[in-house]
């Protein structure tokens, strides 16, 4: 029996409130654990299309063929090696990208090197697909054999 003036919520209420929580995380987690491995693969899609753009400029800067490099199987990178502008061998652009540790992603490819000529143009006798998955999600890249990217 309550007391005149006496405040409080009585255990049916909060067993209430705690059900409709529990309710709500049951349908609200499995999306949110969705939407944040759509957001991983988007990331590594993002990072591989600017490591391309890389390649691309750096051909153009340097005057020199550019490689763009992705190795996959057992680690998941992705970098850019260019001819050297005096003397012989090759130099590694900017930094490699670990697709596997930062975004915890996988993927395949076609071609494991992109060229691109001087002019920045590529060099491959035929386009090259890149399929990135994690979590039972995946996004296609597309490159064409002149090096276009498209999404």
């Amino acid at each position: 029996m309550l007391r005149p003036g006496s405040r409080g919520f009585t255990l049916i209420e909060m067993v209430i409130v705690v059900v409709l929580i529990g309710v709500l995380m049951t349908v609200a987690l499995p999306f949110f654990r969705r939407s944040t491995v759509r957001a991983d693969v988007s990331g590594a899609m993002d990072a591989v299309s600017a490591v391309h753009a890389v390649a691309k400029a750096t051909a153009i800067q340097r005057g020199r063929t550019t490689r763009l490099v992705m190795q996959y199987g057992s680690a998941y990178k992705v970098w850019v090696i260019a001819k050297k502008v005096t003397g012989t061998g090759v130099d590694t652009i900017g930094r490699v990208e670990d697709l596997g540790s930062r975004f915890g992603v996988t993927y395949t490819t076609t071609r494991d090197t992109l060229t691109f000529t001087p002019r920045g143009i590529g060099a491959d006798p035929s386009g090259t697909t890149v399929i990135i998955s994690k979590g039972g999600i995946l996004d296609t890249l597309t490159i064409s054999a002149a090096g276009r990217l498209s999404r």
